[in-house]
């Protein structure tokens, strides 16, 4: 929407520019012609009203060949930003298919090792062949987890999906989902902080899709801090716009991985590989947010927190 809109402006700029040029050339030709008028008692040959035609179309021409190069100028540069952005994300998925092979060879690797063990009666041991046999659960649960991400990555990324909104009481929709994961951060051992204004805000959102994005946003905070960090829900409404910030007073996120912090499977191999997360749940969260028209930043040293992820709803 945004490059139709600057493709319309440019336009539009490129012909009023285009037509200031030829009103100024005709009005100094009208000029010229007047002077000669006088120049010669009112009488002007053949030959001369013919060149004074010719002059005055001339500048009509002019202008209309400069209008047609700023525009096919102008298409070609969006071209070629187009093939660029392709051959970005080309670049992106294609890593992010190596990414997911990844993460999927070492749980089915796991699975088919176990699985053969206990087919050949290599295991003895009742206690190991339950132990192999929780660990064949426990990596297809990861397999499964990992698949319905990407499946709802590219679902939200396919141009037929669209969010079912509806107006909605914001603040009631996030103590719902603060009392839900309450006991969560309490097994965890760590302090739940939260702030929500009494007063109805409307809002019109997704439920299921925004809840999902805070719920995964408080989770990674469980997930990722030690027991006795400080976990914040807060909303703040002003005038113009609202934010909504979940925070933590934790470990900081590295320069290098919070500058690519969104993008699937930022995560890296050594966080995977310790079942910490796929990657793919920030760079959800932020899709859902922008489709809603609303930004999502990740803040670190924000205000009594280290960390604080930023939803701005205007």
């Amino acid at each position: 929407m945004k490059e139709k809109q600057d493709f319309q402006i440019f336009i539009i700029s490129r012909f009023l520019v285009s037509l200031i040029f030829v009103v100024l050339s005709e009005f100094l030709i009208w000029f010229a012609t007047d002077w000669l008028k006088e120049r010669f008692d009112g009488g002007v040959s053949l030959a001369v009203f013919v060149i004074g035609i010719v002059i005055m179309v001339i500048p009509i021409v002019i202008g209309s060949l400069m209008f047609s190069k700023a525009l096919m100028d102008e298409v070609h540069r969006m071209e070629q930003q187009k093939e660029e952005l392709q051959s970005v994300y080309e670049k992106k998925r294609n890593l992010m298919l190596s990414d997911i092979a990844h993460d999927l060879r070492t749980p089915i690797t796991t699975i088919a090792g176990y699985s053969k063990a206990l087919n050949d009666d290599m295991v003895i041991s009742e206690e190991k062949k339950k132990e192999y046999l929780q660990a064949i659960e426990n990596k297809s649960a990861r397999m499964s987890d990992l698949i319905n991400l990407l499946f709802d990555y590219v679902r939200l990324d396919s141009e037929n999906y669209g969010l079912r909104k509806d107006e909605i009481d914001l603040p009631e929709l996030l103590r719902t989902i603060a009392a839900s994961l309450y006991s969560d951060v309490e097994e965890k051992g760590m302090e739940f902080q939260i702030s929500i204004p009494e007063e109805v805000h409307i809002v019109s959102l997704d439920r299921v899709q925004f809840s999902r994005v805070i719920v995964n946003l408080i989770n990674n905070a469980i997930k990722h801090n030690e027991a006795g960090t400080v976990i914040g829900l807060k909303m703040q409404a002003e005038k113009d716009r609202i934010k909504i910030e979940v925070s933590d007073n934790g470990d900081l996120i590295p320069t290098f991985l919070a500058e690519q912090i969104f993008e699937p499977f930022a995560m890296g191999d050594a966080s995977r590989n310790a079942q910490c997360g796929s990657g793919l749940g920030l760079s959800i969260a932020k899709k859902i947010v922008e489709m809603h028209g609303w930004t999502l930043e990740l803040k670190q040293y924000y205000e009594e927190y280290r960390k604080s992820f930023v939803i701005e709803i205007k």
